[in-house]
């Protein structure tokens, strides 16, 4: 330690041990001892807290210290909802979306049948036997596309059914009417 700093310990210790200063000694101006009391009352209360600011924990360039790990935690957390909100939405807009190509469907089969009425009376002909039409026209699509010489899997990308509907629609076809 520097010998200023031992002086002021001691001072400090013998103004503690007596309660009240020592007399001047001859020689030594009244000042001194006011620059010698601010001087202890520094070293004793300004610089352990410096010393507590400097030794205090030390992060290093990058790291964000204790909460880096909640904070991961909470992203992962937001990145997984956030997933699920997607894959839920998906399938609404999937299913949406089969439904908007069932309805054109239903629509193009309309259209025929108004075509096929608007036809027959601008020139009327013999009625001509034609096979049972079923309700749904999806089903119908499907079965035109297996009349076409279509593969199951060919029908599902035409209609954008699944396979087992697909397969389910041409059962129903082969059952004899109720």
């Amino acid at each position: 330690m520097p010998p200023g700093i031992i002086g002021s310990l001691r001072f400090h210790a013998l103004v503690q041990e007596t309660g009240s200063l020592p007399p001047p000694k001859p020689g030594m101006p009244p000042s001194f001892w006011v620059i010698l009391v601010v001087g202890a009352l520094f070293i004793a209360i300004v610089l352990p807290r410096l010393r507590r600011r400097r030794d205090g924990p030390v992060e290093t360039l990058g790291s964000f210290g204790a909460s880096a790990g909640g904070a991961r935690e909470e992203l992962e957390r937001l990145l997984t909802e956030i997933q699920d909100l997607s894959r839920e939405h998906i399938a609404r807009l999937d299913t949406k979306i089969r439904m908007l190509n069932q309805l054109l469907l239903e629509c193009d089969q309309k259209k025929r049948e108004l075509e096929g009425l608007l036809g027959k009376l601008s020139a009327p002909e013999a009625p001509s036997k034609s096979p049972p039409r079923s309700a749904n026209p999806l089903h119908d699509q499907v079965y035109t596309l297996q009349d076409s010489g279509k593969q199951i899997l060919d029908i599902c990308a035409a209609t954008g059914l699944e396979k087992g509907e697909v397969e389910l629609i041409l059962g129903l076809r082969k059952m004899p009417p109720a």
